[in-house]
């Protein structure tokens, strides 16, 4: 495949994000038991939201918090050339309001309760000592996508400041690092051994920015377990493993762990790597989107159906409306 700009990069990795958002998006919260009765054990199209547990006000092929949020804060770090902690909290209340995201239960206690803190003078440094959950390593694509980085240090420092309202704990910088510098290796066109490496390496090095070390499973440990056993699992084991063993709840490394499984086993595959993050329970339209996102880095281009991506980008005008062409 040619080497494509960080442009092209950049709009195949979010629109791929976007997909497995929307994909995942009705069986959000299901077991996998319930997946497996009421669909298919690997989900193949496009679910009514009639069916979901969450999400059944939300019309058909709809995007969610996941992708709004990722393009609201990449749109914003683009504007400001960086990514600043003040901004970010600053943005992400800006799409509370203009989104109803409150009444459409799309951002989470924490999250709501550090912004609403900021808002009340409190350090931002403290603000995000309860966020554990996944909304940090979910918007994390946005602080690596807006540019090609110098160093590990800035992109350290930028996924650290995308996080730190919200998210500043042991858990989520952990998986945030690793998902974030995996996602760069990706871009930058590294193999799948080192985009593990990488993984490695930032999750690492974010875990030790928190501002507090939390008693939880580490989302490093999870990916060297899966780096070392995905080729022994089949897909249906895969999934067995993910939600009976490991998890794939709110979390963060929960999420992260899943991902890092999907993208193991699935490669370049990106429409695999979708459809295994919609089909696993829990928290699938994060799992499906950054699963997705993740492999089509790695892959340079995507092969989802072009009939599910025109659906999912008629519905959403959210994603027309990013600057693809507006680059630092």
């Amino acid at each position: 495949m040619e080497d494509l700009s960080w442009i092209e990069k950049t709009k195949n990795v979010l629109r791929a994000y976007a997909v497995g958002d929307a994909f995942g998006m009705p069986t959000e919260f299901m077991t996998r038991k319930e997946i497996v009765e009421q669909f298919s054990p690997l989900i193949g199209e496009l679910i009514k939201p009639e069916w979901s547990k969450n999400h059944s006000n939300l019309p058909y092929a709809s995007v969610t918090d996941d992708t709004e949020q990722v393009l609201y804060l990449y749109r914003r770090y683009l504007k400001d050339k960086k990514v600043d902690a003040k901004a970010t909290a600053d943005c992400l209340r800006d799409w509370v309001l203009k989104t109803d995201a409150i009444q459409k239960k799309y951002i989470g206690p924490s999250s709501m309760e550090a912004l609403e803190a900021i808002e009340n003078g409190e350090p931002i440094e403290e603000t995000g000592k309860k966020g554990t959950t996944c909304g940090g390593i979910m918007r994390t694509p946005a602080a690596v996508l807006f540019k090609a980085c110098a160093n590990d240090c800035e992109l350290a420092e930028n996924i650290y400041n995308c996080l730190l309202s919200t998210h500043n704990t042991s858990e989520a910088l952990e998986a945030a690092g690793a998902y974030g510098f995996a996602l760069n290796a990706a871009l930058n066109g590294s193999t799948k051994r080192e985009i593990l490496d990488a993984a490695l390496i930032g999750g690492r090095i974010l875990r030790k920015k928190a501002l507090l070390e939390h008693c939880t499973p580490s989302s490093v440990a999870r990916i060297k377990w899966w780096a070392q056993h995905y080729k022994n699992c089949s897909i249906e084991m895969l999934l067995q493993e993910l939600c009976g063993v490991f998890g794939t709840g709110l979390p963060s490394a929960d999420v992260c762990g899943a991902v890092f499984a999907i993208f193991c086993k699935a490669g370049k595959d990106v429409w695999l790597a979708i459809r295994i993050g919609a089909s696993c329970g829990g928290d699938t339209d994060t799992i499906a989107a950054l699963s997705g996102a993740l492999c089509c880095a790695y892959a340079g281009g995507d092969n989802i159906p072009t009939y599910i991506k025109n659906e999912i980008f008629e519905r959403n005008s959210i994603l027309w409306d990013t600057p693809w062409n507006h680059r630092i």
